[in-house]
């Protein structure tokens, strides 16, 4: 699951760096932050409990992505990043980060909606390591625990 976000990263961001004004030698290193940054912001997302925000963004349910919380910290990251490891100017950094995780993140949300093979929300929540959340969002969504197996596994939260 992971791989297919990152090769969806790797298309989109090298096409990306070609207009952001960034130099071809950097591509390579521009792709991988990127795609550090989109990964570890989704990881992020789901040990910090916020499995609601993660499925409303992904799901399309949130209404203006590049608004999000969740893209926000992950266009900061990744400027901040840009900058401190690659040296790229601030407005460079900025605008790339601003145009790049938005689009994937749409992407991302097409594909789930699609129901392109590989891109659905449990096989997602459990590559990132929230085979719980994953547990609680099936009972959410009506898995076979049903409602009240949400609300228990809610109860064990606290």
């Amino acid at each position: 699951m992971l791989e297919q976000i990152t090769k969806l990263v790797e298309q989109i961001s090298s096409s990306e760096v070609a207009k952001g004004g960034i130099t071809s030698d950097l591509t390579s290193a521009v792709t991988k932050e990127t795609g550090d940054s989109i990964i570890n912001g989704l990881k992020d997302s789901v040990s910090s409990g916020d499995i609601s925000g993660l499925t409303s963004l992904l799901t399309g349910q949130a209404s203006n992505i590049a608004s999000n919380p969740i893209v926000s910290d992950m266009v900061g990251n990744l400027a901040t990043s840009l900058i401190a490891k690659l040296g790229l100017p601030e407005s460079v950094a900025d605008s790339f980060a601003s145009g790049v995780v938005p689009q994937v993140i749409s992407a991302i949300v097409a594909k789930i909606q699609g129901g392109e093979s590989g891109f659905d929300l449990s096989s997602i929540l459990s590559g990132l390591g929230g085979g719980g959340a994953q547990d609680l969002l099936g009972s959410l969504l009506g898995g076979k625990e049903g409602l009240g197996g949400a609300i228990d596994k809610l109860k064990g939260l606290f």
